[in-house]
């Protein structure tokens, strides 16, 4: 389940959109519209006039399993972490619904954060014809789809539980920020963008996650509403239930 994100309420609403073109081998980046502003969010703008990460968002596989492990197991207490054979589950079974925030570096970054995380195995070459130039996550979303309206202790089981790919609710299970580049707003920038993802998909008809209490008023900020304290047991249970229905899109 989501991560203590009460750190990342800083917003990104009236930066300007990246604009700038990501450096040699780095996939193109990306802006998303958020669902309570017309103005687009830009994913990452440091405001100390650091380089910038030319960060971009895209569906997680399972080459990106070491870095999703290292990413979960810095941010979260062990007894909350996803193993390691739920990772391979999820992101094997139903990798669209998993959203990854790469950044791309090398081991001659400026920042000596990326140049740590560009090594192998917490990143992979993000371009064949720029071997040196590594994708770095810095951010995920991993979930599974459910027949239930909140997550429940058997959606985040393994087979012959777990995933239902026939399910009409997307149950968001890990928000994770690398702790190196927490305070920036990107907790809720890839949430933003991943709701946005899959409803622009036509997937499922809600979101739901769990959420401890002191997290509830920054889920309801971004539009989940708050469904009571939560039956699920998982890491010691004391969640709260977070939805967030799709509206009908218009096209």
């Amino acid at each position: 389940m989501p991560r203590d994100l009460e750190s990342e309420r800083a917003t990104l609403d009236g930066m300007p959109p990246l604009t700038k073109e990501p450096e040699n081998g780095a996939p193109p980046a990306q802006t998303f519209a958020s669902p309570d502003s017309d103005s687009q969010l830009q994913l990452y703008r440091d405001e100390g006039g650091i380089n910038e990460l030319h960060p971009y968002c895209q569906a997680l596989t399972s080459s990106d399993l070491e870095s999703c492990i290292h990413l979960e197991n810095a941010t979260f207490p062990p007894h909350e972490a996803c193993s390691r054979e739920k990772f391979i589950y999820r992101l094997k079974a139903c990798g669209e619904l998993c959203l990854g925030l790469f950044t791309s570096a090398t081991s001659t970054s400026t920042s000596p954060t990326l140049s740590t995380l560009s090594k192998e195995p917490f990143s992979h070459p993000a371009d064949s014809s720029y071997p040196d130039r590594k994708s770095v996550l810095l951010a995920h979303c991993i979930a599974t789809k459910s027949a239930n309206l909140t997550v429940t202790d058997d959606d985040m089981a393994m087979p012959p539980l777990g995933h239902n790919e026939h399910g009409r609710t997307i149950c968001l299970h890990s928000v994770a920020v690398l702790p190196e580049y927490q305070n920036l707003g990107l907790g809720r920038t890839i949430v933003l963008a991943f709701v946005q993802r899959m409803q622009s998909a036509g997937m499922a008809d809600r979101v739901a996650l769990l959420a401890h209490e002191k997290l509830v008023p920054f889920y309801e900020r971004i539009g989940f509403e708050n469904r009571g304290e939560s039956k699920a047991t998982y890491g010691g249970g004391g969640w709260f239930d977070m939805v967030l229905e799709f509206g009908p899109t218009t096209g």
